[in-house]
């Protein structure tokens, strides 16, 4: 016997569900074959499921071409582009910003959701991606945001242990000249107790050593920054990349050394 609002509305579920994967199923079934005129035809429209299109993205065909993979995902960006750039708006909104500040962080975003959803996708073993789209981006925009606000600082769950990495914002702060009345404009000299003790632990020339042992786009980065004291902004010039390209190698790069200094301290 069926227990009211419990198990018929799970029986009920199921039902749906099962129409739905057979539906799409089907449609797979009756694409043209790729890759035709009538495939990318097929393909481009906006009536064509996005389930559909991450399908096709997986096929074992497609995915030994690497043109056709680049053309499926540049069709799904531009289907997602419009309601992405509507949550990112809208989660963005409430936060006290300059124009200048915003439009950053909405570019930072976007290029983190960008990758954690074109990595989802090209990854097989995430099929609820191919059931249902436009839910599992929903989770997939949750996860980014939270990541991406407490890696900015602006993470506001008291649940939730902070990071101590310093808002990108107050960063470009501290780079600004202090004008007193009277006086010429001076730069803040700060200094990091916390980095200058684990770098009086190694000493100068081994620390050198290490980091002369990175791959070269990676070392390039260190030695700018630390050595000859450049600023994220002025390395991404000088190098042709974007900052976001610059903080990442950062990343991997610090990622390495630390790596090593463990497995170096464990060893002794």
């Amino acid at each position: 016997m069926w227990k009211v609002g419990t198990s018929i509305d799970k029986y009920e579920h199921d039902e749906v569900v099962i129409r739905r994967r057979v539906a799409l199923a089907d449609s797979y079934a009756a694409l043209p074959h790729c890759p035709s005129p009538a495939f990318w035809q097929c393909i481009a429209s906006a009536n064509t499921p996005l389930e559909l299109l991450v399908r096709c993205l997986r096929d074992n065909n497609v995915c030994k071409d690497e043109n056709i993979r680049q053309h499926i995902l540049q069709i799904i960006v531009q289907r997602t582009q419009i309601i992405n750039e509507y949550w990112e708006n809208n989660v963005l909104k409430r936060l006290a910003l300059s124009a200048d500040e915003r439009f950053a962080l909405m570019c930072d975003l976007c290029a983190d959701l960008y990758e954690h959803m074109l990595r989802a996708l090209l990854d097989s073993r995430r099929l609820f991606w191919e059931e249902n789209f436009l839910h599992s981006l929903c989770f997939e925009r949750k996860h980014v945001y939270r990541s991406f606000m407490m890696r900015e600082g602006r993470w506001r769950n008291e649940h939730v242990a902070k990071g101590d990495r310093v808002p990108r914002a107050l960063v470009m702060r501290l780079d600004q000249p202090i004008a007193q009345d009277g006086d010429r404009p001076y730069m803040l000299d700060l200094e990091d107790e916390h980095a200058q003790m684990m770098l009086q632990a190694i000493d100068a020339s081994d620390l050198l050593r290490l980091v002369l042992h990175l791959p070269a786009h990676l070392k390039t980065v260190v030695l700018l920054l630390y050595w000859e004291g450049r600023s994220e902004k002025d390395i991404a010039q000088t190098l042709g990349v974007s900052d976001r390209t610059v903080r990442n190698r950062m990343q991997k790069a610090l990622k390495i050394l630390r790596d090593f200094l463990i497995n170096q301290t464990e060893d002794e």
